[in-house]
């Protein structure tokens, strides 16, 4: 364990309670990524700091996979819940999304008046909608079902980028892997980045992801590259991006010639390395803009650009708004949660 992840045990001043609920069929993955980050905040801090438990709306208890290879089986029904719980996440699958059960969307209500934190995993935001907790919200899903949710729900403000949204103290995500970002934002918010950050090198994922990172983002695309050379040259960028990251430097690094080393990069990864680094350098500011108080000149220079004023153009270039506009987002965003 880093000695980051040591100190943040100073951060962790009591156990929560997480309660999973499962409307099978689920779509597996989005149940079991987020459990595998509380469990190994629980090992990472050395002490019980989640309880997590996992309820549904079945009375024999049995929750089933969209495969139907898995299953799993949940401590009780959701209507045996008793006492105080910190967080609700709730998950469901393609089938089980259009839930109109009166019951189960008024524990819901009531559940996320006093719980710290409400949220769902993929198109389990139609469930929350259903509830009617995501009215004159912000809200995001999977990208494919986006379009349905807006359509369904007229009160809810779509949102199609983002890989996880939260608005007061709900929150919606993209589903799959932006599950386990959603629950690595929870532990952030509990036990601190050094913990969060120390999960996710465990889980060997390639990047923590923000929630203001577009579902579509030039991280996730660029993995699905075969060519070995690039996928080991865009670790490297992600290291070294407060480097010199000129073309002959990264064509050097791969042992090609310019002119073949940018031919295979645009080729593989359908951009061109000039573009891919300004996108890689202005996705590296957005998680210190959201996770630090640092000023812009060091910011930019933290992640490779010359300025301020260059780091201006490259997020309006490419999110539509300068960093002083995602930070005080930031900010408003924090506000509403802590109201």
């Amino acid at each position: 364990m880093s000695s980051d992840a040591t100190k943040s045990r100073a951060v962790v001043a009591k156990q929560r309670r997480v309660i999973f609920l499962a409307l099978p069929p689920v779509e597996e993955l989005d149940l079991v990524g987020p459990i595998q980050v509380f469990g190994a905040a629980n090992r990472l801090t050395g002490k019980p700091t989640y309880t997590v438990e996992l309820v549904t709306n079945q009375e024999d208890l049995k929750v089933v996979g969209d495969s139907g290879l898995v299953s799993f089986q949940a401590a009780r029904h959701y209507r045996s819940v008793r006492g105080e719980f910190d967080s609700l996440l709730i998950v469901c699958g393609l089938a089980s999304r259009a839930t109109s059960n009166i019951a189960l969307l008024a524990w819901i209500r009531r559940s996320a008046g006093r719980a710290k934190r409400v949220g769902s995993v993929c198109v389990g935001a139609f469930v929350l909608a259903e509830a009617g907790l995501l009215d004159n919200r912000r809200a995001t899903a999977h990208w494919k079902f986006n379009a349905e949710l807006a359509q369904r729900f007229p009160r809810v403000t779509v949102v199609h980028d983002p890989i996880w949204v939260r608005d007061g103290n709900i929150y919606t995500s993209a589903g799959i892997s932006a599950g386990i970002d959603l629950a690595l934002a929870w532990v952030e918010e509990d036990c601190g980045n050094a913990i969060a950050a120390e999960i996710a090198r465990e889980f060997v994922l390639f990047l923590r992801r923000p929630a203001g990172q577009a579902q579509l983002s030039v991280s996730l695309a660029a993995q699905a590259n075969e060519m070995k050379a690039i996928q080991e040259l865009q670790v490297w960028i992600a290291e070294n991006l407060a480097e010199q990251l000129s073309i002959p430097v990264l064509a050097k690094k791969v042992s090609m010639s310019v002119r073949n080393f940018e031919r295979l990069f645009t080729r593989e990864l359908g951009i061109s390395p000039g573009r891919y680094i300004l996108k890689m350098r202005v996705e590296s500011a957005q998680r210190i803009l959201e996770r630090s108080d640092m000023g812009m000149k060091e910011i930019a220079g933290a992640v490779g650009f010359s300025s301020p004023d260059v780091m201006r153009r490259a997020f309006q270039s490419i999110t539509g708004r300068t960093p002083l506009e995602n930070r005080r987002a930031n900010f408003a965003a924090s506000r509403r949660h802590l109201r």
